[in-house]
């Protein structure tokens, strides 16, 4: 779970530096970092509170809305839950594109009455930092199931 916790305070400050580095690129770091770590926790109301906390302090720092983002990862940490503890990489990342969809339409769906959106602007939104995403989710992956397994072979201590 600390390596949950730490991706997902990377994930949460990439969200902030990307799209200043990168213009027109919206990520969706943290869905990435909520799925993958839904599908290992093994403590789910831990896993919950972290993932509301995480959207809370992302509300703070990069949105004026209080509760939104804490509500929807908190919504999206359910929704990884329902997800077979032994996913492997293709379902996970099949997931991981559904996860965006149903994250931009919950936005789309909060905000509407703030912003004029279109359903260009919606496929642009998408499309725009696919590519990113889809390196960022490969990394991840990467990392988390490495890590995992060099805790999980720590405690086993055989001998060969």
């Amino acid at each position: 779970m600390i390596v949950t916790i730490i991706l997902l305070l990377i994930s949460v400050l990439l969200e902030g530096i990307i799209p200043n580095l990168l213009r027109c690129i919206t990520p969706f770091f943290v869905i990435c970092i909520i799925l993958i770590g839904g599908i290992n926790s093994k403590n789910d109301n831990y896993f919950y509170i972290t993932c509301f906390i995480f959207g809370i302090i992302y509300d703070l720092l990069y949105t004026n809305t209080i509760f939104l983002h804490g509500f929807i990862y908190l919504f999206l940490a359910w929704l990884s839950n329902l997800i077979p503890k032994k996913s492997n990489f293709i379902k996970t990342f099949f997931y991981y594109l559904s996860f965006i969809l149903i994250y931009a339409l919950i936005l789309f769906l909060f905000t509407f009455l703030y912003k004029s959106y279109s359903i260009i602007n919606f496929i642009h939104i998408l499309y725009d930092g696919l590519f990113i995403n889809i390196i960022f989710f490969l990394i991840s992956y990467l990392i988390y199931f490495v890590i995992n397994c060099i805790f999980k072979n720590r405690f086993k201590k055989r001998s060969y």
